[in-house]
């Protein structure tokens, strides 16, 4: 039940006051009117707003209110002020001026069912959120805050009926799909969560690749430009999917275009965000222009990307196990154990980099050693940041992924338990410690 826990957090980190500000960028108002004076005195406040210049709008939305009252995008515009000042009444008074004029408008929609929510109004938050969905029913944020008032009530098969609509919408999300099997296995539908956690598994972008001999062969001989022109006649002739792209960008990055190459890999990142080769790749890219925070930025990501497939590894073989298939179950967690790695050495190549960029340009350690050299000293660093805050969780966590990056199984255990005794719903820890039970041999323990 710990890994559902997640659902409670989903669309928090979400700013609502920045998402109106985003919307109303997107929306503004009609080109018919883009020459009027309204227009640019609206658009003036939205700058302001989005410069965090908020006492200044205010004023100028003051004024701009009195003389243009039934104006939804200024009432939208004062709601995301009083919403980054936390004033949560005065912003459901600006909504619900925008709801009574456009009662379809999803953007108040949502924002009043946020604010409802974090009034404890949740009956009122609820409503607002499923007359949002029923205006558009493929948003995100709605589904996943009704999912979560669900949960955290206990009512179970109304929050798996959301994640499966979540999921038809984006049936795509990893995430998505992995909270979905945990449901089914909190709802003891051991089947049904092992056939989702499949689809996870299956439909992860890394697993799709143009097959294409011609191609190959030509990289393989080092034709390159000829290479870049077939993957040209492939893009007219077929949609051109993230794979073709980083093919593209490969093949620049082998004739010396870094810059251009980077533009490909975060095409591909654009169009396949879970993309974890093309991830790996970009990274790379930043590491040889000598960006190092931009290529610590990608690794990091990298490892979420690489955890959540193990995660999903990890759900199979709990709906395996406790659907009665053992044998199953033990095969899945060894899949699980192999693509862990990947995992441990980028999280080591990330804390390596920021290692170098914390130390300095004076520091000893700055002097163009690779991360092999530099790995003793970013432990070094962990075990003292461990001995200051000997009861914060992450920490012991982050030093348990060190350790599996440099072989020391046992010492992983150790921290992963920590972690485990200081946080016990602490999920990503207890899949690591099962990946390190599995390695010693103690497989019976692993599947527990």
């Amino acid at each position: 039940m710990s890994r559902l826990l997640e659902i409670l957090g989903r669309a928090i980190t979400v700013d609502t006051a920045d998402l109106i500000w985003h919307w109303l960028n997107e929306v503004r108002t009609s080109k018919d009117d883009s020459e009027s004076p309204q227009y640019h005195q609206l658009n003036k406040i939205i700058e302001l707003v989005g410069d965090m210049k908020l006492d200044a709008a205010a004023e100028q939305l003051r004024l701009y209110l009195f003389e243009n009252p039934s104006c939804t995008h200024g009432r939208l515009a004062s709601a995301a002020i009083a919403l980054h000042k936390n004033r949560l009444d005065e912003a459901v008074e600006e909504l619900n001026s925008v709801y009574l004029r456009q009662p379809n408008n999803t953007m108040a929609l949502y924002a009043l069912g946020h604010c409802y929510e974090r009034l404890g109004k949740e009956s009122q938050a609820v409503e607002f959120y499923q007359d949002c969905l029923k205006f558009k029913s493929y948003l995100q944020l709605p589904g996943q805050r009704l999912a979560a008032i669900y949960f955290k009530n206990g009512q179970l098969e109304k929050t798996i009926q959301e994640y499966e609509l979540l999921k038809n919408e984006y049936p795509d999300d990893i995430s998505t799909l992995a909270t979905l099997g945990h449901l089914y296995i909190a709802n003891a539908e051991y089947t049904k969560a092992a056939q989702t956690f499949n689809t996870a598994i299956l439909i992860h972008p890394d697993n799709f690749h143009t097959e294409n001999y011609f191609l190959d062969q030509l990289i393989a001989d080092g034709q390159l430009h000829e290479a870049l022109e077939q993957l040209e006649n492939l893009a007219q002739e077929q949609a051109e999917g993230a794979d073709l792209i980083m093919k593209r960008a490969d093949v620049l990055s082998m004739l010396g275009a870094t810059a251009e190459a980077v533009a490909q890999y975060e095409e591909a990142l654009r169009i396949c965000p879970d993309f974890l080769e093309a991830t790996i790749k970009l990274g790379t890219q930043y590491l040889q222009l000598q960006q190092e925070q931009l290529a610590a930025q990608q690794f990091n990501r990298a490892v979420e990307i690489n955890d959540k497939i193990v995660d999903a590894y990890i759900g199979l073989a709990i709906a395996q196990k406790l659907a009665g298939n053992a044998s199953d179950a033990l095969a899945t967690v060894s899949l699980a154990a192999a693509i862990q790695p990947n995992s441990s050495l980028l999280f080591a190549e990330t804390a390596t980099l920021q290692f170098k960029a914390g130390s300095g340009r004076n520091s000893p350690f700055h002097n163009g050693d690779d991360s092999t050299n530099l790995i003793d000293p970013v432990i070094a660093a962990h075990r003292r940041q461990i001995s200051h805050r000997p009861q914060n969780p992450d920490l012991h966590y982050r030093f348990g992924i060190l350790m599996m990056s440099v072989g020391r199984i046992t010492d992983a255990l150790k921290s992963f338990r920590t972690a485990l005794e200081i946080n016990p719903t602490y999920t990503r820890a207890r899949s690591k410690l099962a990946m390190c039970l599995f390695e010693t041999d103690q497989k019976t323990l692993a599947l527990e």
